[in-house]
């Protein structure tokens, strides 16, 4: 599926952001991200942070946002384009997504768990994105093995953030063989006191002995035509 159709097909005047209605701004917006434009992808990237994810919460059009940006990492357009700003991290314009889906994943569950420790509520967080987080672990995987470092590093704290998920269970033990490997290479790894905090509720708390990372998810081979949705 074509990121257009992800965008037609969403019934966007039935939902809102942080500062009201989706249409038709997060539609247009978005479509930013696709035009090989460094100024269309920042406004779209603004539009991302600050009005579909405003200090950290998710809003009614946040998870439909999260399906195109899941959609389009994929796209030969996205795959192509530099980061328009080092405001969105370093990196090409597909590390940026990919932190920005990390974070969606941070705010459903180790940033509950940080703020309110174990009392109720945190499995509300998200509403209908948390079904959703097993087909964003699928995508954000499929760039672990990325040629850019940025773009691995991206990708890397995504899947950790989203095997928050209990469903996510049983690829957490990949995952931490890849973080003890990231932090073995680089001590000052970006990602290393998220992605701790995240292993440290697992149960995981030496990676000291830990052996070299194995593949946390294998993609299957296909073009952008081949939609996670």
């Amino acid at each position: 599926m074509r990121p257009e159709a992800v965008l037609e097909q969403i019934n966007w005047r039935a939902l809102a952001h942080s500062h009201g209605p989706a249409w038709p701004e997060t539609p247009r917006l978005l479509a930013g991200l696709l035009t090989g434009d460094r100024d269309d992808a920042r406004r779209a990237l603004s539009h991302l942070w600050e009005e579909l994810f405003h200090q950290g919460t998710i809003y009614e059009a946040t998870p439909a946002a999260a399906r195109f940006v899941a959609v389009a990492l994929a796209d030969p357009r996205v795959r192509a384009q530099p980061g328009p700003t080092r405001e969105y991290g370093d990196g090409p314009l597909r590390a940026a997504l990919l932190l920005w889906l990390s974070r969606l994943g941070y705010a459903m569950g180790l940033q509950w768990r940080e703020w309110f420790g174990d009392d109720a509520g945190g499995e509300n967080i998200g509403g209908p994105l948390r079904p959703m987080r097993p087909r964003l672990y699928a995508v954000v995987t499929a760039y672990l093995d990325d040629p850019d470092e940025n773009v691995r590093d991206a990708a890397l704290i995504a899947a950790v953030n989203l095997a928050y998920a209990p469903e996510l269970t049983p690829h957490r033990a990949a995952l931490s063989a890849r973080v003890g490997a990231a932090i073995a290479a680089d001590p000052y790894w970006r990602h290393t006191e998220t992605a701790m905090l995240n292993l440290r509720y697992w149960g995981e708390h030496d990676l000291r002995s830990t052996e070299p990372a194995m593949p946390a998810y294998e993609p299957r081979q296909g073009t952008y035509d081949d939609a996670p949705f």
